[in-house]
């Protein structure tokens, strides 16, 4: 069982996309739709808001999600804390499962 302090929605991508046989580059989806929200716990890893690219100042963050165990087959997440600001727009680096306490952490 997680005590919640956010929520994680999984990104799907509707129709549309793949490779555009031209130009080998991949094409933008048709639409980009989210899932339900999904109650989750997270931890701040690294959080850096004077990282810079590029000669531009940027937000650099990861987390370490939990939420209880189920099917799970997302590849991006939008993070957002329980008073639902969006703490951001995540790839999923690591999906763990935690069988002992049923449960799966993410790592973004």
């Amino acid at each position: 069982m997680i005590i919640p302090n956010g929520t994680i929605q999984i990104k799907r991508k509707a129709s549309g996309g793949g490779i555009d046989p031209e130009t080998g580059y991949a094409k933008r989806p048709a639409s980009i739709d989210w899932d339900e929200p999904i109650p989750c716990q997270y931890v701040v890893n690294k959080y850096n808001a004077l990282a810079t690219s590029n000669s531009e100042h940027i937000t650099s963050a990861s987390y370490q999600v939990l939420i209880d165990e189920q099917p799970f087959d997302g590849q991006q997440v939008r993070l957002m804390d329980s008073e639902g600001k969006v703490l951001g727009e995540f790839s999923i680096f690591q999906t763990e499962p935690l069988k002992a306490v049923c449960q799966i952490r993410l790592w973004v």
